[in-house]
């Protein structure tokens, strides 16, 4: 009887709308050369285009209703030049003039915990000086749902950026967690490993603390990537580190690091990574490499679950660049990962002609099943045509937002009679919490 109604009880809090029903999703991609991606049907996803051309990375975010809004660079502007599109394809307010620009993961949108009707776009300055990390909020249903940016480039530090952004959302299902690194001056070559956690709660956005733990990074370029259920993040720079973190999303620490692969002591290093994603299970990782001694770019899968994970480390693929150059990895809502992948015959922009439409660029690769173990995980390249778009090398820099609360720990009292407009969803229980007592 007890366990007949342990399993009601679970099944009515992960089918109770105020869990389950989220006001924002994961269906929407907008990246590359004017694409458009809507995976409301993961089976049947629609593909699309948008009237922008993203060279780098992008950001985007939508909910029940569709896409809401978009931001990354645009065409030819100068490199400081992040605009703002909303549901419409309309750019609204100025250009979000950021110094540095906005890079492969340094931009991303959070929803205003404090105002449904707010969403903040974070982005990070990397390269040239002034530096520094701001935040602009847009009230995307003002102006009859064209949206209003009612504060731009809100500047909360001036330090240079490790292009590495990402947000998980707090274990109460409503604030959200920040992460950045700093990058020690251009040119400098020198280490760090400096974390900033910023919360960003109905109050605001504020600095939670800064950490010094894992291998150091020389270099302004990598990613930040969450595991499914939010607590460890992979850490990938472009000089070769890659290490796996634990972290807790009631403080927002991060509690502990097993290195992976360290970046070599001596530069130039000869692997240059630039993506990374975990599988469904959160048993695989997936890293971009680029090896110099081979001129060529590589596709690992790690095995999480091992003694040794270094040591597991398999090649899915690999690729010469003279034939192409890969980019981001991405989990997408039917479970697979997706990568893109720029096409080295043509510079930026790509020519508006037929025959600049290569099967390098009009499709993705995919990792059909990423739980898998080596060659059985597999890997199709460029198989996931894009219809009239084009990729670059970046995908959406989005955080989760389906992650829901995790119910079990100690800072879950959010996630129990609020507000319908609160954002609840999946429910994930902390290991070794057991349900007694009922």
């Amino acid at each position: 009887m007890r366990i007949k109604l342990i399993t009601f009880l679970l099944g009515v809090a992960l089918l109770s709308p105020k869990i389950v029903y989220c006001q924002f999703t994961n269906n929407y991609w907008v990246f590359g050369d004017s694409v458009f991606i809507n995976w409301t049907n993961p089976v049947n996803p629609i593909i699309g285009s948008a009237a922008y051309h993203f060279r780098n990375g992008s950001s985007c975010i939508g909910d029940s209703s569709g896409l809401l809004l978009y931001a990354g660079l645009y065409d030819n502007n100068a490199a400081t030049d992040c605009f703002i599109w909303n549901k419409y394809g309309n750019r609204i307010g100025d250009s979000i003039r950021v110094k540095g620009g906005v890079w492969y993961h340094a931009s991303l949108f959070v929803p205003d915990p404090g105002n449904d009707s707010n969403i903040y776009l974070f982005t990070a300055g990397v390269t040239d000086d002034p530096y520094g990390f701001f935040y602009s909020n847009i009230n995307y249903k003002a102006n009859n749902d064209s949206g209003v940016v009612i504060q731009k480039n809100v500047i909360l530090n001036t330090l240079p950026a490790f292009d590495a952004l990402m947000a998980v959302r707090h274990g109460n299902g409503r604030d959200w967690w920040l992460i950045t690194q700093r990058w020690v001056a251009p040119n400098a070559q020198t280490p760090t490993n400096e974390f900033r956690i910023f919360l960003i709660s109905p109050a605001g956005t504020t600095l939670a603390s800064i950490q010094n733990i894992g291998g150091t990074h020389t270099t302004n370029i990598g990613q930040l990537v969450f595991s499914s259920d939010g607590t460890k993040f992979a850490n990938i720079s472009g000089r070769g580190l890659v290490e796996l973190y634990d972290f807790d999303r009631c403080t927002g620490a991060i509690l502990s690091t097993v290195p992976i692969e360290q970046e070599p002591l001596s530069l130039p290093a000869p692997s240059f990574n630039f993506s990374g994603s975990f599988s469904v299970d959160n048993s695989k990782l997936y890293v971009v490499n680029f090896y110099s001694p081979t001129v060529s770019y590589y596709l690992y899968q790690y095995d999480l679950t091992s003694s040794n994970i270094s040591l597991s480390k398999y090649i899915v693929d690999s690729f010469p660049a003279n034939f192409t150059a890969l980019g981001d990895l991405r989990l997408a809502p039917d479970g697979k990962i997706y990568l893109s992948s720029f096409d080295p015959n043509y510079s930026w922009p790509y020519p508006d002609t037929i025959t600049a439409y290569t099967t390098i660029n009009n499709n993705l690769s995919v990792i059909n099943y990423p739980d898998s173990l080596g060659n059985a995980c597999d890997f199709q390249p460029f198989s996931f045509n894009l219809g009239m778009g084009r990729s670059y090398l970046g995908l959406p820099n989005n955080p989760d937002y389906e992650l829901g609360a995790w119910v079990g720990s100690p800072c879950d009292t959010l996630s129990v009679g609020v507000d319908d407009n609160e954002p609840q969803q999946q429910v994930f229980f902390k290991p070794g919490i057991i349900v007694s007592g009922i």
